[in-house]
C-alpha cells in the first residue's frame, strides 16, 4: 500500500482519534480539531445550505417524503404482447411452440429421475 510521505509519522495510535475528529469521522472535542475539520472542507460545496431538517419529526416517527409516481405509457403493439403472455400463462400450453414444450417436458422428467 502507498502512503503519503508528507503523513508519515504524523498519524499514530496515541492521536489517532485527534484525527478522526479532525477529518469529520468523529465529533470534535476541541478548537484544535475544529479548525483541523473547517480548514480540511473550506472548499466543500454543502449542497443543503438552505434546507433545514425536522429532527423532532424524525424522532417522533412523524417524518414521512412523499414520492411522486410517473405512469409509463406502454405502445398499443406491446400491450397487445403483454397480454398475449398473459393469456398464454393463465390457458397454459396453447400458443407456446412445440419445442418449448418439449424442452420444458425434458427438464421436469430429469429433475423428477433426479429425485429418485
Amino acid at each position: 500500500m502507498a502512503t503519503d510521505k508528507k503523513y508519515k509519522g504524523k498519524i499514530n495510535e496515541s492521536n489517532v482519534n485527534d484525527w478522526l475528529a479532525s477529518t469529520g469521522y468523529l465529533f470534535a472535542t476541541n478548537e484544535i480539531q475544529l479548525d483541523r475539520f473547517n480548514k480540511i472542507y473550506e472548499d466543500y460545496d454543502f449542497k443543503l445550505k438552505d434546507i433545514t431538517i425536522d429532527v423532532d419529526s424524525i424522532v417522533n416517527g412523524t417524518f414521512c417524503i412523499s414520492k411522486n409516481s410517473v405512469k409509463i405509457p406502454i405502445e398499443k403493439e406491446i400491450d397487445n404482447e403483454i397480454e398475449h403472455l398473459k393469456m398464454v400463462a393463465r390457458k397454459g400450453q396453447s400458443g407456446i411452440p412445440k419445442n418449448i414444450i418439449n424442452k420444458m417436458l425434458d427438464k421436469h422428467k430429469k429433475r423428477d429421475d433426479d429425485s429418485q
